[in-house]
């Protein structure tokens, strides 16, 4: 019966079929404005795309893939994910991906996102490949190398030896990379950032390039459920002290992006220089339903330094940027050495997902940020502590999920939400955080307004209807306040924010989106007779998007926004018009963009994605008049070769100058070239 009603489905689906998901294609920018609400710098977009671009370079299987790998896509809600895990308990193996449909509410708009993520293996190729078989396989390697440059010089490099930039302005990067998901993963990175010196010096750590990534992982061998040896990140409930680099918070996909997923250990390899562990990870399955996971992590860090009281050396602040460049930034390169370690336990038993959390760091060198009217909780010291536990529970529509934490040399940290499958066309989500003014989570990713969850409380409620396969509307709204002082805030407050998104698609080659968006927070006027007083800022986004084929090979894509932001009786305006192109026949694609942009103020920058070479990710800022073009061409010599060559231009008319201090490049326009090659094994 069920090969029966599988083969009518299929029938009924060639179309969808004749789509090229052979080829792994996606969308990554509609992706992209389907998951982020408003796009910006504050999130880890870089980490979301180059988490789904790698899943594309080699799908999940449906029959092994589980339920945390599925909510990390953000494609699904909660209650398809149970629907899913649901069929293949009763039903067993699927035999092709168009068995989704059989699934309730697995509809082919559903399919047609998920289908670029997802595979179906013959089981008899794992059962006669040895693992050093399945490593060098066809389809599970790949090389890549890239170079870009700014054509302009930079202040830095017109500087003198001792204050300019020391390198070339040239960037280099490569990487190797074999992975199975769900099996193993190995990867070298490597990268030269616009200025840094290929140089060898084994004292300052540093072996040709500036910076350098590796891992080694093995997944789900027998009881040993992950072993990561390298480079890698940390996903544990919901990313209060082990959330990594990797997550959303407030998004356009309003509902799933609430609850993380409880990933684990993840290869780290992004080429961000921060927020790594290096050392081991360990997964084994102790007893039937439990877990245990211990890590070790040995690095150096980039930091700023001075000579305190009794003429000890302590660390003022952690450089995060990842660049050394110039003397002084080599003289921060990797100062303190962080030893960090920890241990989750985690039971789960049909509804039932909990576990308890420790984690513990030093540093050889200890931590003193200079005082100021809004740090007093700043973490201090060499040695800082955190134990936590989380209890995720699932009855009938409703999924609750949550996490407690304490800082031994601080307070306190929690959030509890619960998704709501309210109704076939509704899915809610309600989400409650109290994070203490001395919580230090070094490694925390919590739901948070503030860059991390610290000194804040809110509630936040998100909703999505579907009332048709046409028309989508989503949305949410947060409440949240600050007990102590901020960053230019040099007072208690409380703010809140909220987005409305319509979406229409009428067809599968057209969607259209209009999307609203204001949050409210409180900053300081200008100092009056040393007192601060604050005032309300409102910063309101509007956004109307539109995509749409034309034929098979070609596609247009035009977007307008808009920005405004009153403060102190005063209100600042800015607006982009995007204009985009995307063509392609036989081997040969070719991406072109022709921005217009006019704003006021740095409050009025607007951030809109940009196609990029395969795994690099590109979001400038649009800020001042001008316009911005780029042109990307993208060729497969064959299956195993693939050729980028990307250019793009900014052009200002407001000025003469673009960028500040050493990255200022002087005249009204900025040019960058970039070059990427991968060979596929």
């Amino acid at each position: 019966m069920k090969t029966t009603i599988l083969l009518i489905f299929y029938i009924l689906t060639l179309d969808l079929c004749a789509q090229p998901s052979e080829k792994n294609e996606v969308d990554l920018e509609r992706l992209s404005d389907e998951m982020v609400g408003l796009q910006d710098l504050d999130g880890d977009h870089d980490d979301l795309y180059e988490n789904l671009a790698q899943i594309l370079s080699s799908p999940y299987d449906l029959n092994t893939v589980t339920r945390e790998e599925l909510t990390s896509l953000h494609i699904l809600s909660d209650h398809q994910i149970q629907n899913f895990l649901d069929y293949r308990k009763e039903q067993g193996r699927f035999a092709d991906i168009f068995e989704l449909q059989i699934i309730p509410e697995f509809d082919l708009p559903v399919i047609s996102r998920l289908i670029p993520f997802i595979k179906v293996t013959d089981p008899l190729q794992a059962i006669d490949r040895s693992l050093l078989k399945r490593i060098f396989s066809a389809g599970h390697s790949y090389f890549i190398t890239r170079y870009e440059r700014t054509l302009e010089f930079k202040k830095g490099f017109k500087s003198s030896a001792d204050q300019g930039f020391i390198g070339s302005p040239n960037k280099v990067y490569f990487r190797m990379r074999s992975a199975l998901p769900g099996d193993f993963s190995l990867g070298l990175t490597g990268e030269k950032d616009p200025g840094e010196k290929l140089m060898f010096n084994v004292k300052n750590y540093q072996y040709g390039f500036d910076f350098l990534s590796y891992h080694v992982q093995l997944q789900n061998k027998g009881r040993l459920k992950n072993l990561i040896i390298g480079d890698f990140q940390t996903q544990f409930a919901q990313g209060l002290i082990l959330g990594g680099a990797f997550g959303l918070g407030k998004g356009g996909e309003t509902v799933s992006t609430t609850r993380k997923s409880n990933l684990g250990f993840l290869p780290y390899t992004s080429i961000n220089e921060v927020a790594y562990l290096r050392g081991a990870g360990l997964t084994v399955q102790a007893v039937n339903n439990i877990d245990i996971s211990v890590f070790f992590s040995l690095t150096k860090r980039d930091a700023s330094s001075s000579v305190a009281d009794h003429d000890i050396l302590t660390v003022t602040s952690f450089q995060t940027t990842g660049l050394h460049r110039s003397r002084t930034e080599l003289g921060n390169r990797k100062k303190v050495t962080e030893q960090n370690y920890g241990m989750v336990v985690r039971y789960y038993k049909n509804r039932l997902d909990a576990g308890i959390i420790f984690n513990a760091l030093h540093f050889d060198i200890p931590l003193r940020k200079t005082p100021t009217a809004y740090n007093q909780f700043a973490f201090e010291g060499s040695k800082s502590i955190n134990t936590g536990f989380f209890l995720n529970y699932r009855i009938r529509n409703f999924a609750f999920f949550s996490e407690a934490a304490q800082s031994i040399q601080g307070g306190k940290g929690g959030i509890a939400g619960w998704l709501i499958h309210a109704h076939k066309n509704l899915d809610v989500s309600l989400l409650y955080r109290k994070y203490a003014p001395s919580f230090y989570g070094f490694y925390s990713n919590a739901f948070s307004e503030n860059t991390q969850p610290q000194n804040e409380r809110g509630l936040y409620w998100g909703w999505k209807y579907r009332w048709s396969r046409q028309y989508n509307l989503s949305g949410y709204a947060d409440l949240f306040a600050f007990p102590w002082l901020g960053f230019r805030r040099y007072a208690p407050a409380q703010g809140y924010e909220w987005l409305l998104k319509l979406t229409y698609q009428p067809v599968k080659k057209i969607a259209i989106f209009a999307q609203a968006r204001a949050e409210s927070k409180h900053r300081n006027l200008p100092e009056v007779n040393t007192l601060y007083q604050l005032k309300e800022g409102l910063r309101r986004n509007f956004t109307l998007n539109c995509d749409y084929g034309i034929g098979e090979n070609l596609r247009l894509k035009s977007r307008f926004q808009y920005s405004s932001y009153f403060f102190d009786k005063e209100t600042s305006e800015g607006m982009a018009l995007v204009q985009d192109i995307h063509f392609s026949i036989g081997r040969f694609q070719f991406t072109g963009r022709h921005a217009l942009f006019d704003t006021d103020s740095y409050d009025n920058r607007l951030y809109i994605y940009e196609n990029d070479v395969w795994l690099s990710f590109s979001l400038p800022a649009y800020d001042g008049s001008g316009v911005r073009n780029y042109a990307l061409i993208e060729y497969t010599i064959h299956k195993q070769l693939t050729l980028w060559v990307r250019y793009a231009r900014t052009r200002i008319t407001n000025g003469d100058v673009i960028g500040t201090g050493q990255d200022a490049i002087e005249g009204n326009t900025k040019n960058d070239v970039k070059f990427q090659v991968r060979i596929k094994f």
